[in-house]
């Protein structure tokens, strides 16, 4: 799954230096959490999760053969591709309720197996799309709540995919191959603009050509935008200002104790104040992690034998 220009500051601000992590997040939350778990991969099934903020009562809501993977929640909502209506990892856009009630087909046409984002309360998303059947080439839409195209974002031979809108809504950074590596990208929400955001660091040989240089971004707040890297031989979560500049590794290389390395697909709360990633742990398995956002407290939350990733926060009292 989902596995010229303004250049950024080569330079990173590191987070390694900062205390050992305590496992406990100290307040309790208003969200839940959904995430993806690689359920059973001969026969390609992929279902959806749900957990409390904790980590307890862990639920498969999805709960059916082929592959459903959510990429987004907006209040009690998740919204998830599926080939549930096509063939094997071709796929529809869809809604339901946090609980996996309420299942509703958003698009009649397919979508590519990418991150979206929404704005207007919900009313609009990102979302993209194959272009021609074709895989290797993939453009960026915007479209209502009903599944009607409203605007045509790109319309070139490159990936563009993991798009997501500003707070206000007026711009959209987006992940691309069209400079020698996948970078980050931003451009006006009328497809105008397109600048590049990120420029990943040329003495770093550690990610190959299929690995993210720049992975799917999060537009945090209206001075951070998020997204992951593989630098120094190691997944870690990055954050830029949407100028390009004030680059910062949000998550070390690894814990001192070994608790996990390799940080990857991740969502932020509604108040900034916690972020949920997934990450490798000492057998080389995905587990999803919660951790403050100032990085100063951290629990793991699952504990399986299957492959959870990409952890979207939702809230069920909305």
């Amino acid at each position: 799954m989902g596995a010229s220009l303004l250049a950024c500051s080569s330079y990173v601000e590191k987070t390694n230096n900062k205390k050992e992590l305590t496992p406990q997040p100290e307040d309790s939350a208003d969200f839940k959490i959904a995430y993806n778990v690689a359920y059973d991969l001969d026969v390609d099934n992929y279902e959806i999760f749900v957990m409390n903020a904790d980590g307890s009562e862990q639920r498969n809501i999805s709960n059916r053969p082929g592959v459903d993977w959510v990429y987004y929640a907006h209040k009690d909502r998740l919204y998830f591709v599926s080939d549930r209506d096509s063939t094997s990892r071709k796929y529809f856009l869809y809604e339901m309720k946090w609980d996996g009630t309420e299942v509703k087909r958003i698009t009649d046409f397919l979508v590519h197996d990418s991150w979206m984002s929404s704005r207007k309360d919900g009313t609009e998303f990102v979302v993209a799309i194959n272009k021609d059947d074709d895989y290797d080439t993939r453009d960026l839409y915007i479209i209502n709540i009903e599944g009607e195209i409203i605007t045509q974002l790109t319309d070139d031979d490159f990936q563009n995919t993991d798009a997501h809108f500003s707070p206000d809504g007026s711009q959209i950074v987006f992940r691309s191959n069209r400079s020698e590596y996948d970078e980050l990208y931003i451009m006006n929400d009328d497809g105008s603009g397109i600048r590049q955001l990120t420029d990943f660091p040329e003495d770093d040989e550690s990610a190959l050509e299929w690995e993210y240089h720049a992975g799917p971004p999060q537009w945090v707040d209206s001075t951070r935008i998020s997204y992951i890297s593989k630098q120094n031989y190691n997944y870690s979560i990055f954050s830029i200002s949407p100028r390009g500049t004030n680059v910062k590794q949000l998550t070390p290389d690894s814990t001192s104790n070994g608790y996990y390395s390799n940080e990857g697909w991740h969502s932020w709360s509604r108040d900034k104040k916690y972020i949920a990633f997934n990450a490798t742990n000492m057998v080389g398995n995905y587990d999803i992690y919660i951790m403050k956002s100032d990085v100063t407290e951290l629990k793991r939350l699952t504990r399986t034998q299957w492959f959870d990733q990409a952890p979207v926060f939702v809230y069920p009292e909305d």
